[in-house]
């Protein structure tokens, strides 16, 4: 059998320990246009970098606000303990997903990165082991964030203790009574974990006041935690989503995938992922997009809340309270309240300015999903791979499906698998009425 055969008739493509991406690909640099600067969040100027020395870890804020290296070096290097605490999970593999091409007895080559098997069950983990590195360097006691379905929570608990540091978290209310495997989980951790909105804040308790049913969301989470941080000088923020920071962290995924396309000796004609804040779409097709022969990159979100596919592109603060910089990005305004979907972590108003801007350039094309026919593609991907997608993923598999159905020549259409659903059971039963 040839070398070519042998890539024709494998279904796993692994690199090897010494391959797991020692820099993060800084996108940025490499664009081919310029991402409009933060502004201030009450005054009208541009933001400063020491006007948010108070919320992030200092290499955070520099990331953030592009200073330094940041702004010219399109390569990064990992810190050694961070890629050291890497290479226990990483690489991760890539899948042909031969069983759901037969059963859509499709042409086309279907692929799957598996970013579900680390210990926190989610690509959050790549930019959780940075932020509370960078967290642990300048001194920090505790980190505080928010959390949607707990993927984020739950990786940055591992991070934390990894790292010797405390963790807050606000997690939204719909996830917290939904999914107390994942808050369980972080407790376990040593994270205390709060339902928000919350009576711990003086944003959840006038949240609360008006609405004392409210699902909560990651905008007011975020607020929450941010005024907890602007009250504690030991505490720092640390976010999962909507900062550039965490989408460059992410750009592992998307280095390896391409290492381990050329492994199998093919091309990325589609790229797939979900969206809630963008870190793991923009970190799986950052090395893609900037190439000539740039494949189809389909941002996959939710119906009900359609950020890219029906927002508005406008400068707009991260949080509900309006206490972060104004952002360029395509939202549904800041004190939009998501419906209470089973897709927690797209759960989001807006989407981060890197991704904001690849769709606004064309370089990203934004699609949205109805959540019976999301929860029903993960359902068919568990039948037909055996893995059970998280309800996020499912969004990416619907996407995909969706595109093998279209026909045509015969494409390789590869799937970011941003994390497992076995901490979603309970939702799946209720979409899919399982009884």
């Amino acid at each position: 059998m040839t070398i070519a055969e042998e890539r024709a008739t494998a279904n796993r493509f692994v690199l090897s320990e010494d391959e797991v991406p020692q820099r993060w690909y800084n996108l940025v640099v490499d664009l081919p246009y310029e991402i409009e600067p933060p502004l201030h969040s009450t005054e009208e100027r541009l933001a400063l970098e020491e006007d948010y020395d108070w919320l992030w870890p200092s290499e955070c804020l520099r990331i953030e606000f592009l200073k330094g290296r940041y702004a010219t070096d399109p390569w990064i290097e990992v810190p050694e303990p961070v890629l050291r605490t890497y290479t226990r999970y990483r690489p991760s593999t890539l899948v042909r997903a031969k069983g759901l091409e037969e059963y859509l007895d499709s042409p086309h080559r279907i692929f799957y990165k598996r970013e579900d098997l680390n210990p926190g069950g989610s690509h959050k983990f790549n930019t959780a082991l940075a932020q509370a590195y960078y967290a642990a360097q300048d001194g920090v006691e505790t980190l505080v964030t928010d959390t949607g379905a707990g993927q984020w929570g739950t990786a940055l608990a591992l991070a934390c203790a990894a790292f010797g540091l405390k963790l807050k978290v606000f997690m939204v209310r719909k996830s917290f009574d939904e999914k107390p495997y994942r808050r369980n989980l972080m407790r376990m951790l040593g994270a205390e974990v709060i339902s928000s909105p919350s009576r711990t804040t003086g944003t959840g308790r006038d949240v609360l006041d008006k609405d004392p049913d409210s699902p909560g969301s990651l905008g007011i989470g975020m607020a929450e935690a941010i005024e907890l941080v602007r009250s504690e000088p030991s505490h720092r923020l640390a976010l999962g989503c909507m900062s550039y920071y965490a989408a460059m962290h992410q750009t592992v995924i998307g280095l390896e995938t391409q290492a381990q396309l050329a492994q199998a000796g093919v091309g990325a004609d589609v790229l797939v992922g979900c969206v809630g804040g963008g870190s793991n779409f923009t970190g799986f097709v950052a090395p893609f997009v900037t190439g000539s022969d740039r494949p189809l990159c389909i941002a996959a979100e939710p119906a009900s809340v359609p950020t890219l596919t029906q927002g508005e592109f406008r400068y707009d603060w991260a949080d509900y309270e309006r206490q972060t910089p104004r952002i360029p990005m395509y939202t549904l305004g800041s004190d939009f309240v998501p419906p209470p979907i089973h897709s927690g972590g797209l759960r989001y108003h807006g989407k981060t300015p890197i991704l904001s801007s690849l769709v606004k350039n064309g370089l990203i094309t934004p699609r949205a999903f109805e959540q019976q026919k999301v929860f029903e593609a993960g359902q068919l991907f568990l039948r037909t791979e055996g893995v059970l997608p998280a309800p996020e993923s499912s969004h990416a598999i619907l996407a995909a499906i969706e595109e093998a159905r279209r026909g045509g020549k015969p494409r390789t259409i590869v799937i970011c698998l941003s994390g497992h659903g076995y901490l979603d059971l309970q939702g799946y039963a209720d979409v899919l009425d399982l009884g």
